[in-house]
Protein backbone atom coordinates (compact mmCIF):
# COMPACT_ATOMS: atom_id res chain seq x y z
CA UNK A 1 0.00 0.00 0.00
CA UNK A 2 3.23 2.48 0.93
CA UNK A 3 4.68 1.36 -2.30
CA UNK A 4 1.66 2.20 -4.41
CA UNK A 5 1.25 5.55 -1.95
CA UNK A 6 4.74 6.49 -3.44
CA UNK A 7 3.93 5.74 -6.89
CA UNK A 8 0.94 7.97 -6.69
CA UNK A 9 2.88 10.86 -5.15
CA UNK A 10 5.75 10.60 -7.96
CA UNK A 11 3.55 10.07 -10.44
CA UNK A 12 1.23 13.73 -9.34
CA UNK A 13 4.25 15.41 -9.00
CA UNK A 14 5.71 14.82 -12.41
CA UNK A 15 2.22 16.18 -13.88
CA UNK A 16 2.21 19.66 -11.35
CA UNK A 17 5.81 19.35 -12.58
CA UNK A 18 5.29 19.49 -16.58
CA UNK A 19 2.20 21.17 -16.05
CA UNK A 20 3.92 24.04 -14.48
CA UNK A 21 6.36 24.33 -16.73
CA UNK A 22 3.98 24.16 -19.34
CA UNK A 23 2.47 26.98 -18.01
CA UNK A 24 5.17 29.19 -17.41
CA UNK A 25 6.66 28.47 -21.08
CA UNK A 26 3.50 29.51 -22.16
CA UNK A 27 3.50 32.68 -20.25
CA UNK A 28 6.66 33.76 -21.33
CA UNK A 29 6.02 32.81 -25.21
CA UNK A 30 2.85 35.10 -24.85
CA UNK A 31 4.76 38.00 -23.62
CA UNK A 32 7.79 37.57 -26.25
CA UNK A 33 4.43 37.97 -28.22
CA UNK A 34 3.39 41.31 -26.77
CA UNK A 35 6.93 42.53 -27.12
CA UNK A 36 7.43 42.09 -30.46
CA UNK A 37 3.81 42.88 -31.38
CA UNK A 38 4.30 46.25 -29.63
CA UNK A 39 7.77 46.87 -31.01
CA UNK A 40 7.04 46.28 -34.69
CA UNK A 41 3.30 45.85 -35.16
CA UNK A 42 2.00 48.97 -38.12
CA UNK A 43 0.91 51.86 -36.61
CA UNK A 44 -2.21 53.71 -37.96
CA UNK A 45 -2.20 57.70 -36.89
CA UNK A 46 -5.13 59.70 -37.48
CA UNK A 47 -6.83 60.98 -40.56
CA UNK A 48 -8.19 64.07 -41.78
CA UNK A 49 -11.38 64.05 -39.99
CA UNK A 50 -10.54 62.01 -36.68
CA UNK A 51 -11.65 63.97 -33.53
CA UNK A 52 -9.55 64.23 -30.44
CA UNK A 53 -10.44 65.34 -26.90
CA UNK A 54 -9.35 66.52 -24.38
CA UNK A 55 -9.87 67.09 -20.42
CA UNK A 56 -9.64 70.36 -18.97
CA UNK A 57 -9.21 71.98 -15.57
CA UNK A 58 -11.82 73.56 -13.47
CA UNK A 59 -10.18 76.86 -13.30
CA UNK A 60 -11.19 77.63 -16.95
CA UNK A 61 -15.09 78.39 -14.90
CA UNK A 62 -13.68 78.73 -12.02
CA UNK A 63 -11.79 81.80 -12.65
CA UNK A 64 -11.55 84.80 -15.22
CA UNK A 65 -8.76 85.05 -17.32
CA UNK A 66 -7.41 87.46 -19.57
CA UNK A 67 -7.60 87.84 -23.85
CA UNK A 68 -4.42 86.56 -24.26
CA UNK A 69 -4.47 83.36 -21.98
CA UNK A 70 -7.87 82.48 -24.16
CA UNK A 71 -5.89 83.47 -27.27
CA UNK A 72 -3.20 80.78 -26.11
CA UNK A 73 -5.62 78.09 -25.11
CA UNK A 74 -7.89 78.28 -28.27
CA UNK A 75 -4.68 78.28 -30.34
CA UNK A 76 -2.96 75.61 -28.58
CA UNK A 77 -6.32 73.40 -29.30
CA UNK A 78 -6.54 74.13 -33.21
CA UNK A 79 -3.16 73.79 -33.87
CA UNK A 80 -3.63 69.95 -31.99
CA UNK A 81 -6.82 69.42 -33.80
CA UNK A 82 -8.53 69.07 -31.02
CA UNK A 83 -12.25 69.09 -31.44
CA UNK A 84 -13.89 68.41 -28.32
CA UNK A 85 -13.11 69.82 -25.01
CA UNK A 86 -14.34 68.25 -21.31
CA UNK A 87 -14.47 70.94 -18.80
CA UNK A 88 -14.51 70.37 -15.49
CA UNK A 89 -17.14 72.00 -13.81
CA UNK A 90 -17.26 71.21 -10.54
CA UNK A 91 -18.04 67.61 -8.58
CA UNK A 92 -21.21 66.83 -7.88
CA UNK A 93 -22.93 67.10 -4.18
CA UNK A 94 -24.12 64.44 -2.60
CA UNK A 95 -27.82 65.12 -3.22
CA UNK A 96 -26.83 65.53 -7.35
CA UNK A 97 -26.37 69.09 -7.90
CA UNK A 98 -23.67 71.83 -8.50
CA UNK A 99 -23.40 75.30 -6.55
CA UNK A 100 -23.38 78.20 -9.13
CA UNK A 101 -20.14 79.84 -7.26
CA UNK A 102 -17.79 76.38 -8.85
CA UNK A 103 -18.25 78.28 -12.05
CA UNK A 104 -18.74 81.78 -12.22
CA UNK A 105 -16.40 81.51 -15.21
CA UNK A 106 -18.36 79.36 -17.71
CA UNK A 107 -20.01 82.09 -19.43
CA UNK A 108 -17.22 84.18 -20.07
CA UNK A 109 -15.28 80.98 -21.34
CA UNK A 110 -18.14 79.87 -23.25
CA UNK A 111 -18.17 83.28 -25.22
CA UNK A 112 -13.94 83.72 -25.31
CA UNK A 113 -13.74 80.51 -27.07
CA UNK A 114 -17.12 81.00 -29.51
CA UNK A 115 -14.99 84.02 -30.73
CA UNK A 116 -11.53 81.98 -30.77
CA UNK A 117 -12.73 78.65 -32.05
CA UNK A 118 -16.10 78.04 -32.99
CA UNK A 119 -15.48 74.26 -34.20
CA UNK A 120 -14.64 73.15 -31.07
CA UNK A 121 -17.04 71.32 -28.75
CA UNK A 122 -17.26 72.44 -25.67
CA UNK A 123 -19.08 69.93 -22.82
CA UNK A 124 -19.71 70.08 -19.18
CA UNK A 125 -17.31 67.85 -17.86
CA UNK A 126 -19.38 66.53 -14.70
CA UNK A 127 -18.22 63.66 -11.88
CA UNK A 128 -18.28 62.39 -8.67
CA UNK A 129 -17.05 59.37 -7.01
CA UNK A 130 -20.19 56.95 -6.07
CA UNK A 131 -21.13 55.80 -2.56
CA UNK A 132 -20.03 51.94 -3.15
CA UNK A 133 -16.37 54.18 -4.06
CA UNK A 134 -16.31 56.09 -0.54
CA UNK A 135 -17.89 59.14 -2.44
CA UNK A 136 -20.73 60.92 -1.11
CA UNK A 137 -22.99 60.07 -4.68
CA UNK A 138 -25.52 57.19 -4.73
CA UNK A 139 -27.10 56.72 -8.05
CA UNK A 140 -29.53 54.18 -6.93
CA UNK A 141 -31.44 56.98 -5.26
CA UNK A 142 -34.22 58.49 -7.81
CA UNK A 143 -34.03 61.58 -6.75
CA UNK A 144 -30.10 62.26 -7.04
CA UNK A 145 -30.46 61.34 -10.72
CA UNK A 146 -33.25 63.63 -11.55
CA UNK A 147 -31.06 66.02 -9.75
CA UNK A 148 -28.13 65.20 -11.90
CA UNK A 149 -30.00 65.40 -14.84
CA UNK A 150 -31.55 68.82 -14.13
CA UNK A 151 -27.52 70.00 -13.12
CA UNK A 152 -26.97 69.03 -17.04
CA UNK A 153 -29.91 71.11 -17.89
CA UNK A 154 -28.32 73.89 -16.47
CA UNK A 155 -25.53 73.90 -17.88
CA UNK A 156 -27.01 73.26 -21.20
CA UNK A 157 -28.98 76.38 -20.84
CA UNK A 158 -25.46 78.15 -20.21
CA UNK A 159 -24.63 77.36 -23.76
CA UNK A 160 -22.12 74.07 -23.31
CA UNK A 161 -22.67 72.00 -26.55
CA UNK A 162 -22.77 68.53 -24.47
CA UNK A 163 -22.75 66.64 -21.01
CA UNK A 164 -19.54 64.65 -20.17
CA UNK A 165 -20.32 62.59 -17.12
CA UNK A 166 -17.35 60.70 -15.31
CA UNK A 167 -19.03 58.87 -12.05
CA UNK A 168 -16.68 56.02 -10.31
CA UNK A 169 -16.79 53.53 -9.74
CA UNK A 170 -19.73 52.02 -12.04
CA UNK A 171 -19.91 48.36 -12.03
CA UNK A 172 -20.16 46.40 -15.07
CA UNK A 173 -24.05 46.25 -15.29
CA UNK A 174 -25.44 48.68 -13.20
CA UNK A 175 -28.47 49.53 -13.78
CA UNK A 176 -28.33 53.03 -12.21
CA UNK A 177 -25.98 54.57 -14.88
CA UNK A 178 -27.89 53.57 -17.48
CA UNK A 179 -31.01 55.37 -15.79
CA UNK A 180 -29.16 58.57 -15.24
CA UNK A 181 -28.47 58.29 -19.37
CA UNK A 182 -32.05 57.78 -20.10
CA UNK A 183 -33.23 60.64 -17.92
CA UNK A 184 -30.92 62.83 -19.07
CA UNK A 185 -31.31 62.19 -22.78
CA UNK A 186 -34.00 64.45 -22.91
CA UNK A 187 -31.69 67.21 -21.85
CA UNK A 188 -29.40 66.92 -24.03
CA UNK A 189 -30.77 64.74 -27.58
CA UNK A 190 -34.01 66.49 -27.87
CA UNK A 191 -31.66 70.14 -27.52
CA UNK A 192 -29.14 69.19 -30.45
CA UNK A 193 -26.53 69.12 -27.46
CA UNK A 194 -24.22 65.91 -26.80
CA UNK A 195 -24.50 62.85 -24.13
CA UNK A 196 -21.16 61.89 -23.63
CA UNK A 197 -19.40 59.94 -20.51
CA UNK A 198 -15.94 58.54 -19.35
CA UNK A 199 -15.84 54.74 -19.28
CA UNK A 200 -13.94 52.15 -17.80
CA UNK A 201 -11.69 49.27 -19.93
CA UNK A 202 -13.54 46.56 -21.38
CA UNK A 203 -12.65 43.28 -19.41
CA UNK A 204 -10.06 41.02 -20.93
CA UNK A 205 -10.86 37.94 -19.42
CA UNK A 206 -14.35 37.29 -17.59
CA UNK A 207 -14.66 37.73 -13.80
CA UNK A 208 -11.19 39.43 -14.18
CA UNK A 209 -13.55 42.74 -12.70
CA UNK A 210 -13.96 40.82 -9.58
CA UNK A 211 -10.09 40.05 -9.36
CA UNK A 212 -9.06 43.77 -9.83
CA UNK A 213 -11.45 45.04 -7.15
CA UNK A 214 -10.18 43.26 -4.72
CA UNK A 215 -7.02 45.34 -5.04
CA UNK A 216 -8.41 48.58 -6.66
CA UNK A 217 -11.79 49.67 -4.86
CA UNK A 218 -12.95 51.56 -7.78
CA UNK A 219 -11.96 49.28 -10.69
CA UNK A 220 -14.36 49.14 -13.07
CA UNK A 221 -13.44 46.72 -16.34
CA UNK A 222 -17.29 46.34 -18.26
CA UNK A 223 -17.94 43.41 -19.92
CA UNK A 224 -18.89 43.99 -23.43
CA UNK A 225 -22.72 43.93 -23.18
CA UNK A 226 -22.73 47.02 -20.92
CA UNK A 227 -20.59 48.50 -23.17
CA UNK A 228 -22.88 47.90 -25.93
CA UNK A 229 -25.66 49.06 -23.15
CA UNK A 230 -23.95 52.85 -22.68
CA UNK A 231 -23.09 53.48 -26.05
CA UNK A 232 -26.59 52.68 -27.19
CA UNK A 233 -27.23 56.03 -24.89
CA UNK A 234 -24.53 58.17 -25.60
CA UNK A 235 -23.13 59.83 -28.50
CA UNK A 236 -19.61 59.93 -27.38
CA UNK A 237 -17.47 57.20 -24.76
CA UNK A 238 -14.23 58.20 -24.19
CA UNK A 239 -12.21 55.25 -22.60
CA UNK A 240 -10.02 55.95 -19.55
CA UNK A 241 -7.13 53.90 -20.56
CA UNK A 242 -4.65 54.49 -17.73
CA UNK A 243 -4.15 52.91 -14.45
CA UNK A 244 -3.77 49.28 -15.16
CA UNK A 245 -0.82 48.60 -12.89
CA UNK A 246 1.56 47.72 -16.00
CA UNK A 247 4.93 48.07 -15.25
CA UNK A 248 6.62 48.22 -19.24
CA UNK A 249 5.36 50.36 -21.73
CA UNK A 250 5.20 47.42 -24.12
CA UNK A 251 2.84 45.81 -22.09
CA UNK A 252 0.49 48.79 -21.27
CA UNK A 253 0.73 49.33 -25.28
CA UNK A 254 -0.25 45.72 -26.03
CA UNK A 255 -3.58 46.38 -23.39
CA UNK A 256 -4.35 49.52 -25.18
CA UNK A 257 -4.19 47.89 -28.72
CA UNK A 258 -6.07 45.52 -27.88
CA UNK A 259 -8.64 47.18 -26.33
CA UNK A 260 -9.12 49.58 -29.20
CA UNK A 261 -9.14 46.50 -31.65
CA UNK A 262 -12.30 45.67 -29.40
CA UNK A 263 -14.38 48.61 -28.50
CA UNK A 264 -14.22 49.77 -32.38
CA UNK A 265 -16.43 46.78 -32.93
CA UNK A 266 -18.26 46.95 -29.22
CA UNK A 267 -19.25 50.61 -29.34
CA UNK A 268 -20.88 50.70 -32.94
CA UNK A 269 -20.53 53.33 -35.73
CA UNK A 270 -22.88 55.67 -34.13
CA UNK A 271 -21.18 56.59 -30.85
CA UNK A 272 -17.95 58.05 -30.81
CA UNK A 273 -14.98 56.09 -29.49
CA UNK A 274 -12.20 58.10 -27.64
CA UNK A 275 -9.91 56.23 -26.44
CA UNK A 276 -7.80 58.13 -23.76
CA UNK A 277 -4.18 58.62 -23.33
CA UNK A 278 -2.15 60.16 -20.03
CA UNK A 279 0.11 62.32 -19.64
CA UNK A 280 0.05 62.80 -15.92
CA UNK A 281 2.98 61.50 -13.64
CA UNK A 282 1.63 60.55 -10.41
CA UNK A 283 3.17 57.19 -9.38
CA UNK A 284 1.50 55.15 -7.35
CA UNK A 285 0.52 51.08 -7.21
CA UNK A 286 -2.30 51.11 -10.05
CA UNK A 287 0.01 53.82 -12.14
CA UNK A 288 3.59 53.74 -13.59
CA UNK A 289 4.24 56.85 -15.72
CA UNK A 290 7.60 55.40 -17.78
CA UNK A 291 4.91 52.57 -18.69
CA UNK A 292 1.67 54.51 -19.12
CA UNK A 293 2.02 57.59 -21.18
CA UNK A 294 1.53 59.30 -24.13
CA UNK A 295 3.97 58.08 -26.14
CA UNK A 296 3.24 54.20 -25.64
CA UNK A 297 -0.87 55.14 -25.33
CA UNK A 298 -0.85 56.14 -29.05
CA UNK A 299 1.20 53.79 -30.01
CA UNK A 300 -1.47 51.28 -28.65
CA UNK A 301 -4.18 53.14 -30.34
CA UNK A 302 -2.36 53.31 -33.63
CA UNK A 303 -1.74 49.35 -33.36
CA UNK A 304 -5.44 48.44 -32.34
CA UNK A 305 -6.59 51.07 -35.22
CA UNK A 306 -4.05 49.07 -38.22
CA UNK A 307 -5.31 45.79 -36.69
CA UNK A 308 -8.72 46.75 -36.83
CA UNK A 309 -8.47 47.77 -40.53
CA UNK A 310 -11.38 50.29 -40.43
CA UNK A 311 -10.15 54.04 -41.49
CA UNK A 312 -9.95 56.30 -38.46
CA UNK A 313 -12.99 58.12 -39.86
CA UNK A 314 -15.17 60.68 -38.71
CA UNK A 315 -16.21 58.65 -35.03
CA UNK A 316 -12.93 57.25 -33.60
CA UNK A 317 -9.97 59.52 -32.01
CA UNK A 318 -7.79 59.75 -28.85
CA UNK A 319 -8.48 61.70 -25.64
CA UNK A 320 -6.05 63.30 -23.77
CA UNK A 321 -6.13 63.02 -19.75
CA UNK A 322 -4.85 66.04 -19.25
CA UNK A 323 -4.75 69.39 -20.63
CA UNK A 324 -3.07 70.12 -17.07
CA UNK A 325 -0.32 67.48 -17.39
CA UNK A 326 0.45 67.78 -20.61
CA UNK A 327 3.72 69.60 -21.29
CA UNK A 328 5.56 70.79 -24.47
CA UNK A 329 7.46 67.58 -25.13
CA UNK A 330 4.50 65.54 -24.99
CA UNK A 331 2.54 67.49 -27.01
CA UNK A 332 5.37 67.35 -29.66
CA UNK A 333 5.00 63.40 -29.39
CA UNK A 334 1.04 63.82 -30.18
CA UNK A 335 2.21 65.99 -32.95
CA UNK A 336 4.53 63.49 -34.05
CA UNK A 337 2.94 59.91 -33.74
CA UNK A 338 -1.14 60.86 -33.65
CA UNK A 339 -1.23 63.67 -36.40
CA UNK A 340 1.87 62.67 -38.05
CA UNK A 341 3.85 66.12 -38.07
CA UNK A 342 7.17 64.71 -38.48
CA UNK A 343 9.01 68.23 -38.74
CA UNK A 344 8.03 69.30 -35.42
CA UNK A 345 10.39 69.40 -32.07
CA UNK A 346 9.81 69.25 -28.68
CA UNK A 347 9.91 72.66 -26.63
CA UNK A 348 8.03 74.97 -29.19
CA UNK A 349 4.68 75.37 -27.75
CA UNK A 350 2.90 76.24 -24.16
CA UNK A 351 0.91 74.51 -22.89
CA UNK A 352 -2.37 75.93 -20.64
CA UNK A 353 -4.99 73.03 -19.54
Amino acid sequence: MAKISRLFSGRLARILLVLCAGLATTGLLLLAGAWLFYRYAPVSAAGPDTPNAIWAAHKWVGESHSEEVYDEFAGLLTRHRITDVYFHVGPLTGDGSIPQAKYPNARALIAAMRRRAPSIRLHAWIGQVERRGGGPLDLTNAGTRANIARTAGDFINLGFDGIHYNIEPVYSGDPDLLALLDETAPVTRERGKLLSMATDELAPLPGLEYVARLFFRQAGLWRAPYYRDVAARTDQVAVMMYDTAMPFDWLYGTIVAWETWRLREIVGPDTTLFMGVPTYEDEHFGFHPAAENMASGLRGVGIGQWFDGQPAGSKFGAAIYAGWTTDNEEWAVWRRDWLGERDRVAGDTDQPG
